[in-house]
């Protein structure tokens, strides 16, 4: 068992980490604590880290880019981090990077000929930050600040995944939360230094990405060639809300430290750790089985001595 302060020296207290706990304490533990490696990277979440990576760099060198060159690219480079985690490849190398590009130049396109991603001002791009919570340090890279021709300024986070965010889940959602709270009471890194720019974001957005896929038949959702939906899901900031949500972070960190590392058995069909779980719970059968075992020799002396055998 670890104690609140050594968890606390173990682990880098980001917006990963945290999620990482709120979706398996056990598989945190296993992560964060342990510092153990995933049985394999999933190609989900490979496909996600590229898409980040070329929007980022959309913005930063124009949206005139080889949208192709782009992704290939950026897939070498996140594919070079971790390189010692196994890939979990679907159908084989060459087929599920051609599927991963052919998907990513539809949503890049998408992305790059939508009017609000032309017309807006990026303030800030995959950008550090750093804020404190009842003395604790919190880290983390928020992936769009823009300022809109209303003058707004918005704060996105961007998404790959399968299933669409729902919007009333945004007002609770922790991770935009805490992004907005760090632009308010944090730090940023710009240009190798730490500043305080005291920012207040109107609103938070989730800028759902797969909503610039393309259908590929005519269906009851949509006609053939068409996009998929709106990529905007985005709620009002209230300055009362950062408020509540302190409390709520730091119930989440008192809660964190605390080795209870208990699994949620929901996440295991897309966990990378379940080998690790599974070792575990075979080392508790054979520790039971070793405890029965010795009870059951002590017994039989027992009897022995006793002249029942």
């Amino acid at each position: 068992m670890f104690r609140k302060a050594e968890i606390l020296s173990r682990i880098e207290l980001r917006q990963s980490t945290i999620k990482d706990w709120l979706s398996c304490p056990l598989m945190f533990r296993f992560r964060h604590v342990l510092k153990l490696d995933p049985s394999y990277r999933s190609l989900a979440a490979i496909h996600g880290s590229v898409l980040h990576l070329c929007i980022h760099r959309l913005h930063m060198s124009g949206f005139d880019l080889d949208i192709g060159l782009l992704y290939s690219q950026a897939l070498e480079q996140v594919l070079e981090l971790e390189s010692q985690i196994p890939i979990r490849w679907k159908k084989g190398v060459e087929e599920d990077r051609l599927i991963m590009k052919t998907h990513a130049e539809e949503i890049l396109k998408g992305y790059v000929n939508h009017e609000q991603n032309r017309t807006s001002t990026l303030m800030y791009s995959e950008v550090k930050f750093r804020v404190r919570v009842n003395g604790i340090l919190l880290t983390g890279t928020i992936d769009q600040v823009r300022r809109n021709m209303d003058r707004s300024l918005e704060l996105i986070d961007l998404k790959s995944g399968m299933q669409r965010p729902l919007k009333h889940a945004l007002k609770r959602d922790w991770q935009l939360n805490l992004y907005a709270y760090a632009l308010r009471y944090g730090e940023i890194f710009i240009q190798g230094t730490w500043v305080r720019i005291r920012m207040k974001v109107h609103k938070t957005s989730i800028y759902f990405l797969r909503a610039h896929e393309i259908y590929k038949r005519d269906g009851k959702y949509g006609k053939k060639g068409s996009q998929k939906g709106q990529p905007w899901i985005s709620v009002e900031k209230p300055s009362w809300e950062l408020i509540q949500f302190k409390q709520e972070l730091r119930n989440i960190i008192k809660m964190m430290t605390k080795d209870w590392a208990y699994p949620n058995t929901s996440s295991c069909g897309f966990c990378a750790y379940r080998d690790h779980c599974d070792d575990r719970s075979v080392m508790h059968l054979r520790n039971q089985f070793s405890k029965v075992s010795h009870l059951l020799s002590q017994d039989e002396e027992k009897r022995q001595r006793r002249g029942e055998i």
